[in-house]
Protein backbone atom coordinates (compact mmCIF):
# COMPACT_ATOMS: atom_id res chain seq x y z
CA UNK A 1 0.00 0.00 0.00
CA UNK A 2 1.44 3.58 -0.83
CA UNK A 3 2.65 5.39 2.12
CA UNK A 4 0.79 8.74 2.95
CA UNK A 5 4.31 11.04 3.10
CA UNK A 6 2.93 14.00 2.36
CA UNK A 7 -0.12 16.17 4.83
CA UNK A 8 -2.40 18.32 3.71
CA UNK A 9 -0.60 21.08 5.51
CA UNK A 10 2.28 20.84 3.80
CA UNK A 11 0.67 20.95 0.05
CA UNK A 12 -1.61 23.79 1.35
CA UNK A 13 1.26 25.40 2.35
CA UNK A 14 3.50 24.95 -1.07
CA UNK A 15 -0.16 25.87 -3.12
CA UNK A 16 -0.22 28.96 -1.21
CA UNK A 17 2.92 30.20 -1.41
CA UNK A 18 3.24 29.46 -5.24
CA UNK A 19 -0.37 31.88 -5.35
CA UNK A 20 1.36 34.67 -3.26
CA UNK A 21 4.22 34.52 -5.53
CA UNK A 22 1.75 34.62 -8.37
CA UNK A 23 2.04 31.41 -9.76
CA UNK A 24 -0.79 29.65 -10.72
CA UNK A 25 -0.23 26.56 -8.43
CA UNK A 26 -0.65 22.87 -10.00
CA UNK A 27 0.34 19.21 -9.57
CA UNK A 28 4.02 18.96 -10.43
CA UNK A 29 4.86 22.91 -9.50
CA UNK A 30 3.64 21.46 -6.00
CA UNK A 31 5.35 18.60 -6.15
CA UNK A 32 8.80 21.07 -7.15
CA UNK A 33 7.77 23.26 -4.60
CA UNK A 34 8.15 20.24 -2.11
CA UNK A 35 10.58 18.18 -3.51
CA UNK A 36 9.05 14.97 -3.15
CA UNK A 37 5.69 12.91 -2.89
CA UNK A 38 3.82 10.51 -4.33
CA UNK A 39 1.44 12.28 -6.72
CA UNK A 40 -1.95 10.47 -6.07
CA UNK A 41 -1.38 11.87 -2.11
CA UNK A 42 -0.24 15.41 -3.57
CA UNK A 43 -3.64 15.30 -5.76
CA UNK A 44 -5.48 14.44 -3.51
CA UNK A 45 -4.93 17.08 -0.88
CA UNK A 46 -4.58 19.35 -3.63
CA UNK A 47 -7.79 18.62 -4.08
CA UNK A 48 -9.19 19.44 -0.83
CA UNK A 49 -7.03 22.52 -0.54
CA UNK A 50 -8.93 23.70 -3.75
CA UNK A 51 -12.45 22.52 -2.61
CA UNK A 52 -11.48 24.88 0.68
CA UNK A 53 -10.54 27.62 -0.99
CA UNK A 54 -13.21 30.60 -0.68
CA UNK A 55 -14.68 31.47 -4.28
CA UNK A 56 -13.41 34.65 -5.63
CA UNK A 57 -15.67 36.87 -7.70
CA UNK A 58 -13.97 39.31 -10.37
CA UNK A 59 -14.51 42.56 -10.46
CA UNK A 60 -16.75 43.85 -13.07
CA UNK A 61 -14.97 44.81 -16.64
CA UNK A 62 -14.95 48.74 -16.87
CA UNK A 63 -15.37 49.79 -20.11
CA UNK A 64 -14.66 53.01 -21.74
CA UNK A 65 -17.70 55.72 -21.12
CA UNK A 66 -18.04 55.83 -24.80
CA UNK A 67 -19.41 51.97 -25.27
CA UNK A 68 -22.86 51.65 -24.66
CA UNK A 69 -24.40 50.39 -21.47
CA UNK A 70 -25.94 47.34 -23.32
CA UNK A 71 -22.72 46.60 -24.77
CA UNK A 72 -21.71 46.40 -20.91
CA UNK A 73 -24.23 44.42 -19.54
CA UNK A 74 -24.05 42.18 -22.31
CA UNK A 75 -20.38 41.40 -22.21
CA UNK A 76 -20.46 41.21 -17.91
CA UNK A 77 -23.07 38.21 -18.54
CA UNK A 78 -21.49 36.44 -21.21
CA UNK A 79 -18.30 36.38 -18.84
CA UNK A 80 -20.46 35.52 -15.68
CA UNK A 81 -21.73 32.79 -17.98
CA UNK A 82 -17.92 31.25 -18.93
CA UNK A 83 -16.58 32.04 -15.47
CA UNK A 84 -19.67 29.80 -14.11
CA UNK A 85 -18.98 27.30 -16.65
CA UNK A 86 -15.34 27.37 -16.00
CA UNK A 87 -15.72 26.76 -12.30
CA UNK A 88 -18.53 23.71 -13.43
CA UNK A 89 -15.69 21.86 -14.91
CA UNK A 90 -12.83 22.80 -12.66
CA UNK A 91 -15.14 20.87 -10.23
CA UNK A 92 -15.49 17.91 -12.90
CA UNK A 93 -11.88 18.35 -13.48
CA UNK A 94 -10.83 17.58 -9.07
CA UNK A 95 -13.38 14.85 -8.58
CA UNK A 96 -11.64 13.25 -11.48
CA UNK A 97 -8.52 13.88 -10.08
CA UNK A 98 -9.56 12.40 -6.64
CA UNK A 99 -11.16 9.53 -8.53
CA UNK A 100 -7.56 8.79 -10.61
CA UNK A 101 -5.74 9.26 -7.30
CA UNK A 102 -7.95 6.81 -5.55
CA UNK A 103 -7.34 4.62 -8.48
CA UNK A 104 -3.42 5.28 -8.75
CA UNK A 105 -4.00 3.82 -4.91
CA UNK A 106 -5.46 0.90 -5.95
CA UNK A 107 -3.46 0.29 -9.11
CA UNK A 108 -0.54 0.45 -6.92
CA UNK A 109 -1.94 -2.53 -4.30
CA UNK A 110 -2.57 -4.43 -8.01
CA UNK A 111 0.93 -4.04 -9.14
CA UNK A 112 2.57 -5.25 -6.34
CA UNK A 113 0.07 -8.38 -6.47
CA UNK A 114 0.90 -8.79 -10.12
CA UNK A 115 4.45 -8.43 -9.78
CA UNK A 116 4.37 -11.50 -7.24
CA UNK A 117 2.17 -13.89 -9.89
CA UNK A 118 4.84 -12.39 -12.62
CA UNK A 119 7.16 -14.06 -10.38
CA UNK A 120 5.18 -17.75 -9.69
CA UNK A 121 4.68 -17.14 -13.74
CA UNK A 122 8.25 -17.12 -14.30
CA UNK A 123 8.71 -19.95 -12.11
CA UNK A 124 6.73 -21.98 -13.84
CA UNK A 125 8.00 -21.13 -17.02
CA UNK A 126 11.37 -22.00 -16.32
CA UNK A 127 10.41 -25.47 -14.92
CA UNK A 128 7.88 -26.17 -17.86
CA UNK A 129 11.30 -25.28 -20.36
CA UNK A 130 13.25 -27.65 -18.11
CA UNK A 131 10.97 -30.30 -18.57
CA UNK A 132 10.00 -29.52 -22.43
CA UNK A 133 14.18 -29.71 -22.97
CA UNK A 134 14.62 -33.11 -21.28
CA UNK A 135 11.56 -35.05 -22.99
CA UNK A 136 12.97 -33.52 -26.27
CA UNK A 137 16.18 -35.03 -25.54
CA UNK A 138 14.42 -37.74 -24.74
CA UNK A 139 12.47 -38.28 -27.84
CA UNK A 140 15.12 -37.14 -30.22
CA UNK A 141 16.82 -40.67 -28.18
CA UNK A 142 14.10 -42.85 -28.81
CA UNK A 143 13.37 -41.32 -32.58
CA UNK A 144 17.17 -42.07 -32.84
CA UNK A 145 16.57 -45.70 -31.32
CA UNK A 146 13.51 -46.51 -33.48
CA UNK A 147 15.23 -45.76 -36.99
CA UNK A 148 18.06 -48.15 -35.68
CA UNK A 149 15.42 -50.38 -35.33
CA UNK A 150 14.01 -49.59 -38.21
CA UNK A 151 17.35 -49.91 -40.30
CA UNK A 152 18.57 -52.70 -38.75
CA UNK A 153 15.12 -54.80 -38.42
CA UNK A 154 17.13 -56.54 -35.65
CA UNK A 155 14.55 -56.42 -32.59
CA UNK A 156 11.52 -58.39 -32.18
CA UNK A 157 7.72 -57.07 -32.61
CA UNK A 158 7.11 -57.08 -29.50
CA UNK A 159 9.81 -55.02 -28.66
CA UNK A 160 9.06 -52.46 -31.14
CA UNK A 161 5.33 -52.42 -29.94
CA UNK A 162 6.52 -51.46 -26.30
CA UNK A 163 9.10 -48.95 -27.98
CA UNK A 164 5.86 -47.46 -30.18
CA UNK A 165 3.95 -46.97 -27.37
CA UNK A 166 6.67 -45.42 -24.90
CA UNK A 167 6.74 -43.61 -28.26
CA UNK A 168 3.21 -43.03 -28.36
CA UNK A 169 3.36 -41.56 -24.57
CA UNK A 170 6.16 -39.49 -25.06
CA UNK A 171 4.70 -38.08 -28.13
CA UNK A 172 1.65 -37.25 -25.97
CA UNK A 173 3.69 -36.05 -22.97
CA UNK A 174 5.15 -33.41 -25.85
CA UNK A 175 2.23 -32.42 -26.85
CA UNK A 176 0.99 -31.80 -23.21
CA UNK A 177 4.03 -29.94 -22.61
CA UNK A 178 3.73 -28.28 -26.25
CA UNK A 179 0.32 -27.18 -24.70
CA UNK A 180 1.34 -26.13 -21.27
CA UNK A 181 4.22 -24.27 -23.02
CA UNK A 182 2.13 -21.76 -25.37
CA UNK A 183 -0.14 -21.20 -22.41
CA UNK A 184 3.28 -20.13 -20.04
CA UNK A 185 4.41 -17.97 -23.34
CA UNK A 186 1.03 -16.19 -23.03
CA UNK A 187 0.92 -15.82 -19.47
CA UNK A 188 4.55 -14.55 -19.94
CA UNK A 189 3.54 -11.75 -22.48
CA UNK A 190 0.34 -10.98 -20.46
CA UNK A 191 3.19 -11.04 -17.48
CA UNK A 192 5.48 -9.18 -19.23
CA UNK A 193 2.81 -6.18 -20.06
CA UNK A 194 1.90 -6.28 -16.66
CA UNK A 195 5.89 -6.30 -15.63
CA UNK A 196 6.04 -3.04 -17.80
CA UNK A 197 2.94 -0.76 -15.71
CA UNK A 198 4.76 -2.80 -12.62
CA UNK A 199 7.57 -1.03 -13.28
CA UNK A 200 6.25 2.44 -13.79
CA UNK A 201 4.21 1.59 -10.61
CA UNK A 202 7.19 0.70 -9.10
CA UNK A 203 9.01 4.08 -9.74
CA UNK A 204 5.95 5.77 -7.95
CA UNK A 205 6.81 3.53 -4.84
CA UNK A 206 10.33 4.03 -4.64
CA UNK A 207 9.61 8.11 -4.69
CA UNK A 208 7.55 7.41 -1.72
CA UNK A 209 10.02 5.35 0.14
CA UNK A 210 12.44 7.99 -0.64
CA UNK A 211 10.04 10.26 0.88
CA UNK A 212 9.63 7.98 3.98
CA UNK A 213 13.08 8.11 4.25
CA UNK A 214 13.22 11.73 4.55
CA UNK A 215 10.57 11.98 6.95
CA UNK A 216 12.51 10.01 9.02
CA UNK A 217 15.99 11.65 8.43
CA UNK A 218 13.94 14.73 9.86
CA UNK A 219 12.66 12.93 12.54
CA UNK A 220 16.23 11.47 13.48
CA UNK A 221 17.96 15.40 13.70
CA UNK A 222 14.64 16.42 15.55
CA UNK A 223 15.15 13.97 18.01
CA UNK A 224 18.53 15.03 18.17
CA UNK A 225 17.98 18.14 18.71
CA UNK A 226 15.55 17.18 21.12
CA UNK A 227 18.86 14.68 23.08
CA UNK A 228 21.04 17.93 22.90
CA UNK A 229 17.96 20.37 24.59
CA UNK A 230 18.20 17.59 27.19
CA UNK A 231 21.75 17.23 27.95
CA UNK A 232 22.05 21.14 27.91
CA UNK A 233 19.60 20.90 30.84
CA UNK A 234 21.29 18.09 32.50
CA UNK A 235 24.22 20.29 32.49
CA UNK A 236 22.22 23.41 33.67
CA UNK A 237 21.17 21.08 36.69
CA UNK A 238 24.82 19.95 37.51
CA UNK A 239 25.92 23.78 37.32
CA UNK A 240 22.97 24.10 40.05
CA UNK A 241 23.95 21.44 42.26
CA UNK A 242 28.14 22.66 41.40
CA UNK A 243 26.79 25.92 42.96
CA UNK A 244 24.79 25.02 45.86
CA UNK A 245 27.67 22.81 47.14
CA UNK A 246 29.49 26.07 46.99
CA UNK A 247 27.33 27.82 48.64
CA UNK A 248 27.21 24.78 51.62
CA UNK A 249 30.87 24.65 51.40
CA UNK A 250 31.07 28.32 51.86
CA UNK A 251 28.69 28.18 54.78
CA UNK A 252 30.54 25.19 56.48
CA UNK A 253 33.29 27.76 56.24
CA UNK A 254 31.52 30.25 57.98
CA UNK A 255 30.40 28.42 60.36
CA UNK A 256 34.27 26.71 60.91
CA UNK A 257 35.62 30.65 61.29
CA UNK A 258 32.71 31.04 63.71
CA UNK A 259 33.58 28.04 65.90
CA UNK A 260 37.54 29.16 65.70
CA UNK A 261 36.82 32.95 66.76
CA UNK A 262 34.48 31.40 69.52
CA UNK A 263 37.25 28.86 70.51
CA UNK A 264 39.43 31.89 70.57
CA UNK A 265 37.49 33.83 72.57
CA UNK A 266 36.83 31.06 74.79
CA UNK A 267 40.44 30.84 75.29
CA UNK A 268 40.92 34.45 76.37
CA UNK A 269 37.62 34.47 78.30
CA UNK A 270 39.69 31.22 80.36
CA UNK A 271 42.51 33.27 80.06
CA UNK A 272 41.13 36.35 82.24
CA UNK A 273 39.39 34.13 84.68
CA UNK A 274 43.02 32.56 85.10
CA UNK A 275 44.00 36.35 85.75
CA UNK A 276 41.38 37.02 87.80
CA UNK A 277 41.84 33.79 90.55
CA UNK A 278 45.67 34.80 90.52
CA UNK A 279 43.98 38.64 91.26
CA UNK A 280 41.91 37.35 93.81
CA UNK A 281 44.48 34.63 95.85
CA UNK A 282 46.45 37.54 95.76
CA UNK A 283 44.02 39.80 97.62
CA UNK A 284 43.23 36.80 99.36
CA UNK A 285 46.71 36.41 101.06
CA UNK A 286 46.71 40.27 101.24
CA UNK A 287 43.47 40.69 103.24
CA UNK A 288 45.47 37.87 105.35
CA UNK A 289 48.15 39.79 106.03
CA UNK A 290 46.06 42.34 106.95
CA UNK A 291 43.89 40.58 109.58
CA UNK A 292 46.75 39.02 111.12
CA UNK A 293 48.37 42.53 111.40
CA UNK A 294 45.48 43.64 112.83
CA UNK A 295 44.83 40.87 115.17
CA UNK A 296 48.56 41.84 116.51
CA UNK A 297 47.80 45.31 116.73
CA UNK A 298 44.81 44.57 118.61
CA UNK A 299 46.88 42.13 121.18
CA UNK A 300 49.58 44.69 121.88
CA UNK A 301 46.51 47.32 122.49
CA UNK A 302 44.92 44.90 125.12
CA UNK A 303 48.43 44.22 126.47
CA UNK A 304 48.85 48.19 127.33
CA UNK A 305 45.24 48.73 128.41
CA UNK A 306 45.95 45.72 131.43
CA UNK A 307 49.47 47.22 132.49
CA UNK A 308 47.96 50.82 132.93
CA UNK A 309 45.27 49.31 135.03
CA UNK A 310 48.18 47.82 137.19
CA UNK A 311 50.15 50.79 137.25
CA UNK A 312 47.46 53.35 138.47
CA UNK A 313 45.65 55.38 141.19
CA UNK A 314 44.43 53.72 144.47
CA UNK A 315 41.53 56.06 143.22
CA UNK A 316 41.70 54.82 139.95
CA UNK A 317 41.44 51.20 141.40
CA UNK A 318 38.61 52.20 144.01
CA UNK A 319 36.50 53.48 140.85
Amino acid sequence: MPRNDITFEQVAAAADNLTHKGVNPTLRRIREHLGTGSLNIIQRHFTAWRSNRPATKRAPIELPQNLLSVLLTEIEQQTETAREEAERLVEEIHSDASTLAELGETLETRNEQLSNRLDAVEKALELATSRRDALSTEGKALRDELKHEHLGRLESREQLAKTTQQAKMLATQLEEEQKARQNAERATKTAEASRIKAERDRAVAEAQRDAALEQARERAEQLEAQRQAVQAERTQQRKEISDMRAGHKARLDKSEQARQDALKQAQEASQRASKAEIRAEALEATQTALKSRLDTLQFQKRQVGVGSRRTGSPRQEED
